[in-house]
């Protein structure tokens, strides 16, 4: 890394070693090459010379900075061997509310931690799973919506507050997707990956969305990332890709299980989450749209784990990974308990539910 002359016989930190007496893992953070490294120095009273460093930590991710890199990452790589008993069983992995580039709680240092570790986690509980009897041969993997922070317009003090402008958010949320994407598709022989769009990934002005539904930061992130991983059909040619179509909500048939999937920001009457997206599927089903056929319906945007059983039908509110809302906790909610909410789906309906942290 070009650095300032610091004079003869001075060699280059150690970055790792700088990074971790930081506080930051040097496994998963490194100082941002792409940004110079600023240098000060003086010399003490015993003469030694003394150096302040500023530099940018970014997380240390396993491919390339741009999309045409990513593509190239992506077109090494080499289809696993995928040897799993058919079960027709999914494991369903619900992706919420990273909220990517917001500082609470820990910020994006924290953010890029949890999802390094929910890398290892899913094939763990691939293996889990098998171990119990319950095999599954296809994984569902679903992003809930605000995936991105944003930088204005949804609470005040949120651009004072964001340590990501748009661009870093939505590249880190792509890096990381392409990432665990190449890690899961060599465990099962079926994979499909979609997405809803959430509030945060809106255009908004003066605090209103102002352009189409789909014109959102929660799809694009995830089309781009489609766009990356087609190029190498050898891996990944045979995963499913599902996102709405001028709608906000979305529903995957798993082998007839018939699974819905909105932010749930759109439902608005009602007491409490689960008063509002109960009212807002029973019109749906009034409404003879296709969310009101499934038994199903998956939500995030509220960040704590609910599960509401109604007859033969289910709610699932998804935990967030964010770490948290201080604007939520000064109005007297509580803390969010991190993590990412996956169950199974087979033709017996729904099972093993773990939250993953």
């Amino acid at each position: 890394m070009p650095v300032a002359d610091r004079g003869a016989g001075v060699s280059e930190p150690n970055w790792d070693e700088v990074v971790e007496q930081l506080g930051f893992d040097p496994d998963v953070w490194e100082v941002d090459q792409r940004y110079p490294v600023q240098v000060r120095s003086w010399d003490a009273a015993d003469g030694q010379r003394l150096f302040y460093y500023k530099a940018s930590v970014a997380p240390k991710l396993e491919f390339q900075e741009d999309v045409s890199e990513l593509i190239r990452e992506v077109k090494r790589r080499k289809p696993a061997r995928v040897q799993v008993e058919e079960s027709g069983r999914w494991l369903v992995v619900c992706l919420a509310d990273w909220q990517a580039g917001k500082s609470d709680h820990g910020g994006v240092k924290a953010l890029a931690e949890r999802l390094y570790r929910l890398r290892d986690l899913v094939p763990a509980r691939v293996r889990e799973l098998k171990r119990a009897g319950r095999p599954v041969d296809g994984i569902l993997v679903m992003g809930l919506g605000d995936m991105v922070e944003n930088c204005d317009g949804h609470y005040p003090m949120q651009s004072f507050q964001v340590e990501w402008d748009q661009r870093q958010q939505e590249r880190f949320v792509r890096r990381v997707l392409v990432d665990l994407l190449s890690e899961w598709v060599k465990l099962v022989p079926r994979m499909r990956v979609g997405a809803v769009p959430g509030n945060h990934g809106e255009n908004r002005s003066g605090g209103k969305a102002f352009t189409s539904f789909d014109d959102n930061a929660d799809l694009s992130v995830f089309e781009t990332v489609q766009e990356i991983l087609s190029r190498n059909s050898d891996v990944f040619g045979h995963v499913e890709w599902v996102l709405p179509v001028e709608d906000m909500s979305l529903v995957v048939d798993l082998d007839g299980q018939l699974l819905a999937f909105a932010h749930g920001h759109q439902a608005r009457s009602g007491s409490g989450p689960a008063g509002k997206l109960r009212s807002w599927w029973r019109a749906k089903m009034d409404a003879n749209h296709p969310v009101g056929d499934a038994k199903i319906l998956v939500s995030g945007h509220y960040h704590h784990l609910q599960v509401v059983q109604d007859g033969n039908r289910t709610w699932f509110q998804c935990p967030a990974n964010d770490g948290g809302s201080r604007w939520f906790e000064e109005q007297g909610g509580p803390t969010t308990a991190c993590g990412t909410l996956t169950f199974t789906v087979d033709d017996g309906g729904w099972d093993d539910l773990k939250v993953l942290s």
